[in-house]
C-alpha cells in the first residue's frame, strides 16, 4: 500500500511518501509556513520519487491535537486530495504518533530520568525493571496554553528493547483530554513517564514521586509515523468519510474563548 502521510500540527511540518510500511521519502518545512510549503513539498517528492498522485492508496493526516492554523491546512489539503483523488482519508491522533515515537527511542535509549536527584536509587531500579518487563506508563503532556494542558494516558503491554514497529503494543487508557496540571496529577498512575513541552511549564506541579520526566524532543511528532500508523489503522479496519475529517482541537482557540467571556 502506498501512502501519503501529512504532518502540520506544530511548528515543524513535514510529508512522507511509504510503501507497505517502509518510508520512502520524506520531507520537513518549519516556521509555520505551512500554507505555503506544503502543497510544493508533495508536488516535489512526487516528482523525486516518480509516482504521481494517482499512485497514492492511501491519505494519513495528523489531525491533532496542535496548532490551530497548522491543523486546518493538513486537514484541508488531506481532504481536498482525498475528493479528487478519491481515495480513502485517515485521521491519526497527534499522541498515537508520540506514543510510537517514544517507543521507537526507547528501543534505542534506556535515558529514563526522575523527575527529582531526591528520588532514591531503589526507586529508580524499581522503575527501570519495571518498564524492561514491559509494565509501565506514559503520557505525553503538551502545553495548550492558558493554565491546561493536552495529554493522553497510556500502558505499554509489553516492550522488546530488541523489537521493531511491529512489536509496538500500547493501549490507550484515557480519552484525548485538555486539562489543568493539578488535576492531571490527580489522575495519573503510578510510576509513570510523562514527557513534553507541557511538562517544564508546571515542572513544580508534576514533582510527585514515581513520575519520571523524560526527554521534552521525544514528544514533537515524527511525519514517518503519520503514515505508518496510518497504515496499520487502515488494514485494521478504521475508516475515516472524508466528509467528516476534521481537526481534533479539544478546546476552542484563545481569541474565540476572550470573545465568549466578554458576553
Amino acid at each position: 500500500m502506498k501512502v501519503l502521510g501529512i504532518e502540520t500540527s506544530g511548528n515543524r511540518g513535514g510529508i512522507v511518501l511509504s510503501k507497505d510500511f517502509q518510508v520512502i521519502l520524506s520531507k520537513e518545512f518549519g516556521s509555520m509556513q505551512h500554507g505555503k510549503e506544503l502543497v510544493p513539498a508533495i508536488k516535489s517528492a512526487f516528482q523525486e520519487i516518480g509516482w504521481s498522485p494517482q499512485d497514492i492508496d492511501l491519505i494519513a493526516v495528523d489531525v491533532g491535537p496542535g496548532s490551530y492554523t497548522g491543523l486546518r491546512v493538513g486537514v484541508t489539503c488531506a481532504k481536498t486530495m482525498a475528493y479528487a483523488l478519491r481515495k480513502p482519508v485517515i485521521d491519526v491522533p497527534i499522541f498515537d504518533i508520540i506514543a510510537e515515537n517514544y517507543q521507537r527511542n526507547l528501543c534505542d535509549s534506556a535515558a529514563l530520568r526522575p523527575s527529582s536527584p531526591a528520588e532514591s536509587l531503589k526507586e529508580e531500579k524499581r522503575f527501570y525493571e519495571s518498564v524492561h518487563r514491559g509494565r509501565f506508563s506514559l503520557c505525553p503532556v503538551i502545553d495548550a496554553r492558558r493554565s491546561h494542558v493536552y495529554a493522553c494516558i497510556y500502558t505499554f503491554a509489553s516492550v522488546s528493547l530488541e523489537g521493531g514497529f511491529d512489536d509496538v503494543q500500547w493501549k490507550r487508557e484515557t480519552e484525548f483530554l485538555v486539562i489543568q496540571p493539578e488535576s492531571l496529577v490527580s489522575i495519573l498512575p503510578r510510576p509513570i513517564i510523562i514527557f513534553g513541552n507541557g511538562v517544564s511549564p508546571y515542572k513544580e506541579v508534576f514533582h510527585d514521586k514515581d513520575i519520571f520526566i523524560d526527554k521534552e524532543e521525544w514528544a514533537l511528532p515524527k511525519v514517518e509515523y503519520v503514515a505508518l500508523l496510518g497504515e496499520r489503522m487502515y488494514e485494521s479496519g478504521h475508516r475515516c468519510e472524508t466528509g467528516k475529517l476534521l481537526p481534533l482541537y479539544l478546546r476552542q482557540a484563545e481569541a474565540i474563548e476572550k470573545r465568549m467571556s466578554k458576553k
